[in-house]
């Protein structure tokens, strides 16, 4: 037995997200890297330190 599926079309909406939020959403992404850049630097630093 087979199935043959032809011209399957799925349609999906995502509802938009307002200016504000994805502006929001942007900074907290921004802070986390920063934050994740600093941590990595720091560490160097003492690793560097240690030596």
């Amino acid at each position: 037995m087979s199935v043959e599926i032809k011209n399957l079309v799925i349609n999906v909406h995502v509802s938009g997200t307002s200016a504000e939020v994805e502006q929001e959403r942007l900074n907290a992404l921004r802070s986390d890297i920063l934050d994740a850049c600093k941590e990595y630097i720091d560490e160097s630093v003492e690793h560097v330190k240690e030596r």
